[in-house]
């Protein structure tokens, strides 16, 4: 009789994996929503880390993690028979994660484990700051993939803008990802730590960029093979339209990206951008070109001083994205880069990742988020 309530309390504890299936596409938190609203994306991290069933596997590369939820489900998982494993950044190790090292261990030869990395895991400088979520199978979906800005931790619910881009049943592109969290997993300096790699539709850059000029910078590259003239059938009468929403812009780098933003707007591009941090010598060269720019930095109790050098916004963009319709290496389309990627100095030393999705229905998507916080969630600069 113990034995059977002892088991009977087991399953209540650790329950089999659940029916959710993630699904793909981009999704968006909104700090300013509603609880569900606000935990969208880790909401949906948590349904997918219960629909995994026993001897699957979870991999989470992360710069934070506080959120009881997450590691309520993951300790659940590990119980299940699911191989748990995390890498997180050194920044902070919060009371929910030595929780989860109490039940997950640090021994990375183990089926699971939290491992910490000093500094950037691949790179040496820096830290890790890639944001990606692994899946073998989670519901009826096997070999996900998820990446975007969003850390698992309860400011980035309720103060960031944040996004998350599924893709699922694409064995290939997870085990690409599967290769860079081995990677960070061994926290050892590599001596190129740059990869790019093309799997079906999908571009993948992987920092640290170590050794970048402004002539090699990645960023750099991808907005030289931008053409404002995107021809006859685009809307805006034929030119390319550039949206960018971005944390971190600053430093040198930030400048120089920011001086090419610009020559792209003379040259006819029409080019919007949100920023959240964003230097002042940045956005002023931005507006010097004619670049439309808002920030997301909001003061909404005004307890604070808003603009630069602002400490208490009670909410403003994470987000590291930038969306194109018009003329991309001279064809036309719509396409999405989103990632962990800040366009700062900090942003080539770190462990880091983009995406390129040229998808139109993934960048409607991403347009209406920006959209939204452009004209309801940002002021003018």
């Amino acid at each position: 009789m113990a034995a059977a309530l002892l088991l009977a309390g087991q399953a209540g504890l650790w329950p089999a994996a659940g029916a959710y299936s993630p699904a793909p596409g981009a999704i968006f938190n909104n700090p300013r929503g509603d609880t569900a609203s606000k935990d969208r994306i880790l909401s949906h991290i948590v349904r997918a880390v219960d629909g995994t069933p026993r001897h699957s596997t979870i991999q989470i590369a992360a710069y934070s993690l506080d959120r009881p939820d997450i590691v309520d489900a993951l300790a659940r998982a590990h119980h299940r028979g699911v191989d748990v494993q995390l890498v997180l950044n050194d920044n902070w190790t919060s009371p929910a994660t030595r929780r989860l090292v109490l039940t997950l261990g640090t021994d990375t030869n183990r089926r699971s484990f939290v491992t910490v990395c000093v500094a950037s895991c691949r790179g040496g400088a820096g830290n890790q700051h890639m944001k990606f979520y692994l899946f073998s199978e989670s519901g009826s979906a096997k070999d996900v993939v998820m990446i975007g800005s969003s850390n698992l931790t309860g400011y980035a619910a309720k103060t960031q803008w944040n996004d998350m881009y599924t893709v699922v049943d694409k064995p290939r592109l997870r085990d690409l990802y599967t290769k860079v969290f081995e990677q960070l997993v061994r926290n050892r300096r590599l001596g190129d730590p740059s990869m790019r790699r093309t799997v079906g539709i999908f571009e993948n850059e992987f920092g640290p960029f170590p050794d970048v000029t402004k002539d090699t910078d990645p960023v750099m590259k991808r907005l030289r093979q931008v053409s404002c003239s995107a021809g006859s059938g685009v809307d805006q009468n034929g030119r390319t339209v550039i949206s960018i929403v971005m944390y971190g812009w600053g430093s040198d780098r930030g400048l120089y990206l920011a001086d090419k933003v610009a020559d792209l707007s003379r040259s006819g591009c029409i080019v919007r951008v949100i920023v959240s941090s964003g230097g002042r010598q940045v956005v002023g060269t931005l507006k010097r070109g004619g670049v439309l720019v808002r920030s997301a930095d909001l003061d909404l109790d005004y307890n604070a001083e808003t603009g630069f050098g602002g400490t208490a916004f009670e909410v403003f963009t994470h987000q590291k994205y930038m969306l194109l319709s018009g003329s991309f290496r001279g064809k036309r389309g719509r396409q999405v880069w989103t990632g962990s990627e800040n366009w700062s100095g900090m942003g080539l030393i770190n462990d880091e990742v983009t995406i390129r999705i040229p998808r139109r229905n993934a960048y409607q998507r991403y347009l209406t988020n920006f959209d939204y916080v452009w004209s309801t969630w940002s002021r003018a600069l």
